[in-house]
């Protein structure tokens, strides 16, 4: 027996959607006038095999320097220019976040990154016994200095 259509019970479902979203997985068994609802259409591709697109719901955006098209970026997978991470900031969030899971390094730092890292844990160690002893010599102006530096290489090496 064919599965009936989730939205309106009515006519055959002969799309099967499978929409993933923080790990979760929804399946949704729709009629072809049901999808096109929910902005999905059914299309040949040329080869006679029935093709299903997602329609793109955002406006076109354009990189104001290069004049890279979001649509394009989509398709090639490249940026034109140093301003299109400005231009396509929310796509591209997106993206990172439908691929990745987040926006931000959770992996593990390799080869100079972690030297640097390493380097900088071995200054922050000196650059607080330099502040101890500043703080101890009544010396308020260096000990400030060395505060900020502190504060910036901790900065650095988040």
């Amino acid at each position: 027996m064919d599965k009936k259509c989730e939205d309106c019970g009515v006519n055959p479902a002969i799309v099967h959607l499978t929409h993933i979203m923080q790990n979760q997985s929804q399946t949704f068994h729709l009629c072809e006038e049901c999808a096109a609802k929910r902005g999905i259409t059914l299309g040949e591709n040329g080869d006679g095999q029935t093709e299903v697109t997602l329609e793109e719901l955002e406006e076109e955006v354009l990189c104001p320097k290069c004049s890279l098209k979001l649509s394009m970026f989509r398709s090639v997978g490249r940026l034109g220019c140093a301003e299109c991470y400005n231009a396509f900031e929310a796509a591209i969030t997106k993206i990172m976040l439908q691929v990745h899971g987040s926006t931000k390094h959770k992996g593990k730092k390799y080869g100079v990154f972690k030297a640097m890292e390493n380097r900088g844990v071995q200054n922050l160690k000196q650059l607080k016994s330099d502040l101890d002893i500043a703080v101890k010599n009544e010396q308020f102006e260096e000990a400030a200095q060395l505060r900020d530096a502190i504060y910036h290489l901790k900065q650095e090496v988040k």
